[in-house]
């Protein structure tokens, strides 16, 4: 029957008009904003019930603590552009800030599109609805740029707003900014739709789809970034190149260095010429451009939805399993073998994780992802197999600063490595992620001190997982030594503690249980962006920490050592009080479900 009024209602919903099919699609989208962000809700909470309003006051307060970050950003992004000015080349880093933006959208794009797109419970009410397959994905579609728009606004925002006040831009320049900001995520997420709905409707047909999603949206990602670092190999004409060769074609002409960047993904380009050239010819050409590619992309979407959608949808849910009698040997020894009680819910949170791909995709291997993301922006500028294996002038200066200043460098590194491992969703998702099935860990034998450990080991593994990435990245691509990858490694372990309590307090004190979506328990979880500007704000103590410490004139190893003991005593401290909230918190926990 669903399938028949999914089918039969879209024949009928295409028959009306372009302006009733707009407004279809407006409605859509509508129910899937308020059905995504809650603020209905949110409102009814706040002012009818008057309850979380403590979460106004720490939203503000989690702010307030990552303002001396942002402000850093500015002026490093003032001083840069005052160097690139004089040569003409200031506008490369508004490319480079759109890239960016658009290469986290492309990377992770992948597994917001295959959750948003197929595993939204809210299809079973949609396709028996008269609505084309293409009124629900577009729908989906314009949802799914929306949250992109907040996911890259700390990453862009700071680069459009800061290149504005400094070159004390015209009207044009913001106009544009704010158009090119509104298209930047349509094309990375369009080429991702149209792979991701081809690649759906052949895993449809196969008995083991969430293991074919996931090998599928890893080897697209990996795919993706392949195929951009062989794009900045061949951008500086294939032949061998000197250093200084590079850097000279880098400022040859105006907007090289711009155009040099933006190689890896050509949108970034028109994306900052169009902010740059305001009102001007150049500037509304490249902005006609962005939104012509962006606008074609999308009606090639919407038709390959028309023919593929819901064959891929209908029937997703479904499993089917081979049946097997069990001995009686083996009835025997799975019913009487047992683990102990912090291995078995640690096995538990592993399978959780593990087995929902949305789930795996969103924070596992975000720990693999930023490193990855690391090299390829480092190699932005490389040139076409230089003698030092085409590494780039990024990773040059990188090297040439670790070699000026051990301490700066082991700390960078320690930065890197904790951004690495601790600032994706795991832990702060970890009790959300149960969802409906919580119940199950209120009323098993095992006292919530000790599910909470088993919890905290599965996040710090993750964390620690990220921590080796990068330190093989910093070992390949920057040459460090070994005693400062140990040292940088011992600090962010540390710190990768603290972070990871944090998170897990945040979950623990209101954990999203009622979701309908998985999605909405990593992707979509206010605690997940709590805990990351928590995050945030402990890096930039850190940060003044350690300032007051080189003013101090303490040696390196003197201020590691501190550093350390800090991270580690605040780390012992605030573990035992996770433990100590979790026997307070977990009996009042879904209590409703």
């Amino acid at each position: 029957m669903i399938r028949a009024g999914g089918a039969g209602g879209g024949a009928g919903g295409g028959a009306g008009s372009g302006v009733s099919r707009f407004r279809t699609i407006v409605t859509v989208i509508r129910a899937g904003l308020r059905s995504n962000f809650g603020l209905a809700t949110v409102k009814h909470r706040l002012f009818k019930e008057k309850k979380d309003r403590w979460l106004v006051w720490l939203i503000a307060a989690s702010f307030l603590g990552v303002a001396p970050l942002f402000y850093g950003i500015a002026v490093t992004i003032q001083k840069v552009y005052g160097v690139l000015k004089p040569m003409g080349q200031e506008w490369a880093l508004l490319s480079l800030g759109f890239l960016a933006g658009q290469f986290l959208i492309l990377i992770f794009g992948v597994y917001y599109i295959i959750s948003a797109f197929y595993f939204s419970r809210d299809l079973e009410l949609l396709i028996p609805l008269p609505l084309r397959p293409s009124e629900v994905m577009a729908g989906k579609f314009a949802v799914v740029v929306v949250n992109e728009w907040l996911t890259v606004a700390a990453v862009v925002l700071p680069v459009v707003v800061t290149l504005g006040v400094v070159s004390r831009a015209g009207p044009g320049y913001w106009v544009n900014a704010a158009l090119v900001y509104a298209a930047l995520p349509v094309i990375p997420l369009a080429v991702v739709s149209l792979v991701v709905v081809a690649m759906m409707r052949v895993v449809n047909v196969s008995r083991k789809k969430d293991a074919l999603i996931l090998v599928g949206s890893i080897l697209l990602t990996v795919l993706v970034l392949g195929i951009q670092i062989v794009l900045g190999k061949t951008a500086g004409g294939g032949g061998p190149e000197t250093s200084a060769e590079v850097v000279a074609k880098l400022f040859a002409s105006p907007d090289s260095l711009l155009n040099r960047i933006g190689v890896f993904f050509p949108p970034s380009i028109w994306a900052a010429k169009a902010a740059a050239g305001g009102f001007t010819a150049k500037g509304l050409a490249n902005l006609a451009l962005l939104w012509g590619v962006s606008l074609g992309l999308f009606a090639g979407m919407v038709g390959l939805a028309e023919m593929l959608f819901y064959r891929g949808v209908i029937g997703l849910g479904e499993t089917t399993e081979k049946k097997r009698r069990l001995t009686r040997d083996e009835m025997s020894r799975r019913v009487t073998s047992a683990r102990r009680a912090k291995a078995a819910i640690f096995g538990r949170e592993w399978k959780i994780m593990n087995r929902t791909p949305i789930f795996l995709l969103n924070g596992t291997l975000v720990a693999v992802i930023f490193p990855a993301f690391f090299v390829l922006m480092a190699t932005v500028s490389s040139g076409g197999g230089g003698r030092g294996g085409g590494a780039g002038v990024p990773i040059a200066l990188l090297k040439a600063m670790a070699s000026a200043n051990p301490l700066i460098v082991t700390l960078a590194t320690a930065l890197f490595m904790t951004v690495c491992g601790s600032l994706n969703g795991t832990s702060s998702s970890t009790f959300s992620r149960e969802g409906a099935q919580f119940w199950i860990s209120r009323v098993i034998p095992v006292a919530p001190r000790e599910q909470a450990a088993a919890k905290f080991l599965h996040s710090y593994l993750v964390a620690a997982l990220g921590v080796v990435t990068a330190g093989a990245v910093a070992a390949i691509f920057l040459r460090e030594k070994a005693v400062h990858l140990a040292a940088a490694a011992g600090l962010a372990l540390a710190a990768g503690v603290l972070l990871t309590v944090v998170g897990m307090a945040i979950d623990l004190a209101r954990p999203l249980l009622d979701w309908t979506n998985p999605q909405k328990a990593i992707k979509q979880n206010l605690n997940v962006l709590l805990a990351m500007l928590a995050d945030i704000g402990i890096l930039t103590a850190a940060f003044f920490g350690v300032k007051a410490l080189i003013k101090a004139r303490m040696g390196t190893g003197a201020t590691l050592a501190v550093l350390f003991a800090a991270l580690a005593a605040v780390s012992a401290a605030s573990y035992a009080a996770l433990m100590r909230f979790a026997d307070k918190r977990y009996p009042t926990l879904g209590s409703n479900l």
